[in-house]
């Protein structure tokens, strides 16, 4: 008996698999939709044994390939992040940075100097600085992340894994974005219809289409430092204003804790932005906690993407309208904010997911 129902999950395995793959083959062009969905056919008799056999409709395990760990991996050893450099030394410019436990390859090294690649980014970091060897290869090991990058346009992140209904739908997520994966693969038992990935987005819990994701593991990588985000040399833009992005780029990893407002201890997505603002001098006793108040307040002003300026915050919410999130501006099409248990404190694209609207509390 036992034997039986293994042989016939490993055929369900092998035929679930069999649609990932093609799964991952699909050209995706738009947004998740009913009428492109594909069937499952003749699979659902073994998705039923599954189910009997498992007293789940999670399918999660399945289909993860082990961690293939890079040859010369290194892991970032900093409580913020790693300065990346044009050349071997401190006189050399930043041109990005690493954050804490970020990943690297070391391309060569000397003189306690590393010329490292992570990312699309390539530059120089104080190997003073790094886990090499066996314990980089150890802590990456430990630190692997089954994601799921984005592979189309303004993707439906859902509350259920349900496409007959739009009252699910939470947010959309926008190409490129990496969502980390709590179960890699779910079918729904009433929809047998489309394979579903099991997702953080920032701090909710939801549901996309396995069509329009692509899921592997995968590890923080590097980000380019622009110049707004070095601050210094940004003719024209208020002191406050580079205050408010270098004290907000300190506490990259923080972690996320609901009802937070600490830099040290953690804080949720309003609280790092009131409390950056206070860390630097700013008076928030008039704003509101909460993004939603925030959003709705009378206290400062909406303006356009086109006229943000860094330091202002930028809102998030459902397709309805309804915000749930808030980040700090950065400039160049960036943000900073803390995006839930899974992620901390980091940078994203402003266009990240569906976003309501932008103010500026500052003048």
């Amino acid at each position: 008996m036992i034997k039986g129902i293994l042989k016939k999950l490993a055929a369900a395995a092998f035929l679930l698999a069999a649609v990932c793959m093609l799964g991952h083959k699909t050209e995706a062009h738009a947004e998740e939709v009913v009428s492109g969905e594909r069937s499952l056919g003749g699979l659902s008799l073994y998705l039923n044994l599954y189910y009997d056999a498992s007293g789940d409709n999670s399918s999660a395990g399945l289909f993860a390939e082990p961690v293939q760990i890079p040859e010369n991996v290194a892991i970032a050893k900093v409580n913020d992040y790693l300065n990346i450099r044009t050349g071997a030394g401190t006189e050399f410019s930043v041109v990005g940075f690493l954050p804490k436990n970020g990943m690297c390859t070391v391309l060569e090294s000397s003189d306690g100097w590393a010329r490292i690649k992570s990312g699309k980014l390539t530059g120089y970091v104080s190997t003073d600085y790094l886990y090499t060897g066996e314990e980089g290869y150890d802590r990456a090991y430990r630190l692997a992340t089954l994601k799921a990058t984005v592979k189309a346009n303004n993707v439906n992140f859902r509350s259920e894994p349900d496409t007959t209904t739009k009252e699910n739908i939470l947010t959309q997520v926008s190409n490129g974005e990496e969502l980390v994966v709590i179960n890699e693969c779910v079918v729904a038992k009433d929809d047998p219809t489309t394979l579903w990935v099991k997702v953080y987005c920032d701090d909710m819990e939801g549901y996309v289409a396995k069509d329009f994701v692509s899921v592997a593991y995968d590890w923080d990588k590097a980000v380019s430092m622009t110049e707004v985000l070095d601050g210094d040399s940004n003719v024209g833009m208020s002191s406050i204003r580079v205050s408010i992005i270098k004290e907000a780029k300190k506490h990259l990893g923080l972690r996320y804790v609901w009802g937070g407002n600490s830099l040290k201890t953690g804080a949720d997505c309003s609280g790092f932005c009131l409390a950056v603002y206070r860390e630097v001098g700013i008076n928030t006793k008039n704003l509101p906690r909460t993004s939603y108040d925030l959003a709705a307040s009378k206290e400062g002003r909406t303006v356009k993407l086109s006229e943000a300026q860094p330091g202002d915050m930028v809102f998030y919410g459902t397709t309805s309208g309804h915000v749930n999130h808030v980040a700090l501006y950065m400039g160049n099409g960036q943000i900073i904010h803390e995006a839930g248990r899974a992620y901390g404190c980091k940078i994203s694209n402003v266009d990240y997911r569906h976003m309501i609207k932008i103010k500026n509390f500052l003048d």
